[in-house]
Order: structure tokens, then sequence, then C-alpha cells
């Protein structure tokens, strides 16, 4: 199960671009692609991997966060679910917080336990590249 986390620059993705410089690369390094995909709902990053999954035949689900509810423990429940099910992370990286530079840190730390791998995307750069404990 591959699962997403954070928030790029919505004005520089598109569902081709993501495809091209994302998933491309992370379904040639990972010799297949997983069968399901879990990403936040919120954003147009979300909104361009749900397009591609679903011309792909990939499942997905877009996890939403009950901000209403929860208020600010929203975004920390949504990404644990995220974390529990999937096995293979892709961080959107962005440089107004380093919430999810940190979660990334964390998930790298623990990888040898969890055989988890975690990718990154900077924001300066816009490529994927592995992290690795």
């Amino acid at each position: 199960m591959l699962g997403f986390f954070g928030s790029s620059s919505s004005g520089y993705w598109t569902t081709t671009t993501l495809a091209e410089t994302i998933i491309d690369p992370l379904a040639e390094e990972l010799g297949d692609f997983p069968v399901r995909m879990l990403f936040p709902m919120e954003g147009t990053t979300g909104m361009h991997l749900q397009i591609w999954a679903e011309k792909h035949k990939v499942q997905c689900s877009p996890i939403e966060a009950d901000w209403v509810r929860m208020g600010a423990r929203a975004r920390a429940l949504r990404d644990a679910k995220v974390l529990k099910e999937s096995n293979i992370l892709v961080f959107f990286l962005g440089n107004r917080s380093d919430y999810y530079e940190k979660m990334a840190i964390r998930e790298v730390k623990k990888s040898a336990a969890t055989k988890k791998r975690i990718f990154v995307i900077p924001s300066n750069t816009k490529t994927i590249e592995e992290w690795t404990a």
C-alpha cells in the first residue's frame, strides 16, 4: 500500500507532471506499482493522484480529515491512519512547514524494524528521492 503525505505547490503539479516526475519513477524503482493508494482528500495534489489512480485502475482511498469534529487533531489522526496502513510512504515536503519532514525522519529511523520504504519530494527540486536509515 502506498501512502502520500503533505502538500505541494498546486501551481506546479498537474496529473501529467505528477505522473512523469513522481509516479513513473516510483513505479520503476519499486518494480511494480502497489494496488492501492492512500492520500489526503484535501488539496489539488490529492485530486491529481486520484485522477491518475482511476485512469490506471489503481484502487485509491482518499482519506478525509474531520476538521469540524477533531479540530487541530484531525491531521494527526488522518496521517496516523495512512501510516498504519501503508508500507511505502511518499512525503511532499513543503517550504512553509517542517511537519512532514520531521515525520519522514521519524519513519526513516523506524524503517529497519517496520520494513517501510520512505520517499520524499523536496519542494525546491520537485523530484523523488528515497531516504534510508
